[in-house]
């Protein structure tokens, strides 16, 4: 039973170290009483039920605003993710017997390994609950992140929490938390003194947030959509800006620019009149079963310059998976269309700088926006939507994610949502600009592209992950032959 209730406890303090709270210094005590409550259990059984109760606990409350769209979408995510975390517990007890050191370097990376394949798999993976993002409200922490990652800082959460757990069990003198406190300052101090931030030309952007004549779908709204954005930017200045960006789904199908020439014609004016480039976004049919989620660019003449199509749909949300077998299920006929996938990452050139976009889910992913960096992007624009999942922490949990990834790789980033919230993220991953949730509102601000080159985390991208698995794999292999060596020579 104290497995189990602390592992709740546990996830709880997890859950409380993001938003709505955003209590980030609790990834720390959370990882404690979780590893502390496996080590208690009396059989691995009882260690596999626990971390089940974790990671239950954790990310039913991390994400329960997924019930605005489908209760049963939380529970297929609460279940697929639990799953990972009730293997890791399995292993956790079977590490029991380990000594201090290899315990640690055991744990540390068996939790990256899990953290690694939850962000890949099922269906493409989840990297939100990763602890690292908990981290995104410390100036000092994000400037980390362009050293260590995003997922470094999840492992150096991990690594001292398995470590403290171990000098608490074995009553170790206090040196050693000397030493963790040591360790914590010198990677603080390296990101409060060497912070990646964007340091070239200045671009003057414009966020238009249209917001949505109805929380979810209704009659209507995609027009009342479209027009809730025209209108806001007609409102705005003669060259008030270089840049004006209108977020996920602001057009499509009936308003799609490319379809509907009135539309392109309203962008067109827009941009002469305002002298900007514009990037929207818009969904657009291919076929009866078949659809693109796009963000299009066009030039201060109105001129269309292309688009980037989103890679990374939103599984029951704009595809169903293997929908022979789960289009029997009469929720996923709300998913009509599967959403044809983009083929990478694509960067537009303007005037001063060049800029790389990704689309809404994919902001929850540190990969796209890397790729767009290593593609050459010096700015980068997240659009979204979110307004499937109403009154919620989904908005704010999104922009600590991505002010992590921007902050990680010393751009400066644009948040474009239709219902809120947008924001204007610069220095390293600091919120200049934020609008509140169903507001009709437009922010403008001063941006800047990244002139310096790529920092260390985005050349080598999940490096401290990847050490921790190689650690981990070190000692799965010579463990064994350790123990075939000790046999060979008893006898």
């Amino acid at each position: 039973m104290i497995s189990l209730f602390g592992s709740i406890a546990a996830g709880l303090l997890a859950a409380l170290a993001f938003p709505p709270l955003g209590w980030g210094f609790l990834t720390v005590p959370a990882v404690i009483v979780f590893l502390w409550s496996l080590r208690r259990a009396r059989s691995s059984l009882i260690a596999t039920l626990a971390a089940t109760a974790y990671g239950i606990t954790f990310f039913g409350l991390l994400m329960w605003w997924i019930t605005r769209t489908e209760a049963i979408a939380l529970l297929a995510l609460v279940i697929s993710q639990s799953i990972f975390v009730a293997v890791f517990g399995w292993f956790v007890y079977r590490q029991r017997e380990l000594s201090v050191t290899p315990w640690v370097i055991v744990i540390s990376g068996g939790w990256g390994l899990m953290e690694l394949l939850r962000g890949w798999v099922p269906v493409g993976g989840l990297q939100w609950g990763g602890l690292g993002y908990a981290l995104a409200p410390y100036a000092s922490a994000r400037g980390t992140a362009a050293w260590i990652s995003v997922s470094g800082w999840t492992i150096v959460i991990v690594l001292t929490a398995a470590l403290v757990v171990r000098l608490m069990e074995d009553r170790m003198e206090l040196v050693w938390f000397g030493g963790l406190a040591a360790m914590w300052a010198v990677l603080l101090g390296i990101g409060a003194l060497w912070p990646a931030v964007a340091d070239g030309a200045e671009l003057r952007v414009t966020v238009v947030q249209g917001n949505s004549p109805c929380v979810e779908h209704c009659a209507g709204d995609r027009e009342a959509i479209y027009e809730n954005h025209l209108r806001l930017t007609q409102a705005l200045p003669p060259s008030s800006a270089g840049l004006v960006v209108w977020g996920e789904s602001a057009t499509g199908f009936s308003t799609d620019p490319l379809l509907n020439p009135a539309v392109a014609r309203s962008i067109e004016v827009e941009a002469n009149r305002i002298g900007a480039y514009f990037l929207v976004g818009g969904d657009r049919p291919v076929d009866e079963d078949h659809f693109v989620n796009a963000n299009m660019v066009f030039d201060p003449d109105g001129r269309y310059l292309g688009e980037y199509n989103k890679r990374h749909p939103v599984p029951f949300g704009e595809y169903v998976p293997w929908r022979p077998v789960f289009g029997l299920i009469p929720a996923t006929s709300r998913v009509p269309r599967d959403m044809v996938r983009g083929a990478g990452p694509m960067v537009f050139e303007l005037d001063s700088g060049s800029i790389g976009s990704i689309i809404s889910f994919e902001g929850a992913f540190a990969r796209y926006t890397r790729d767009h960096v290593a593609a050459g992007a010096q700015l980068m624009v997240v659009a979204t939507n979110e307004r499937s999942y109403g009154v919620g922490p989904a908005a704010d949990q999104l922009i600590d994610m991505t002010r992590m990834h921007a902050a990680e790789n010393g751009v400066d980033l644009v948040q474009a949502a239709i219902t809120g919230k947008s924001a204007l993220i610069v220095d390293g991953g600091r919120i200049d600009r934020v609008t509140e949730l169903y507001e009709a509102a437009t922010i403008t601000g001063a941006v800047r592209f990244r002139e310096s080159g790529r920092t260390l985390a985005g050349l080598l991208g999940d490096w401290v992950v990847i050490l921790s698995i190689a650690g981990l794999v070190v000692y799965l292999v010579a463990d064994p032959l350790r123990s075939f060596g000790k046999n060979r020579r008893a006898t």
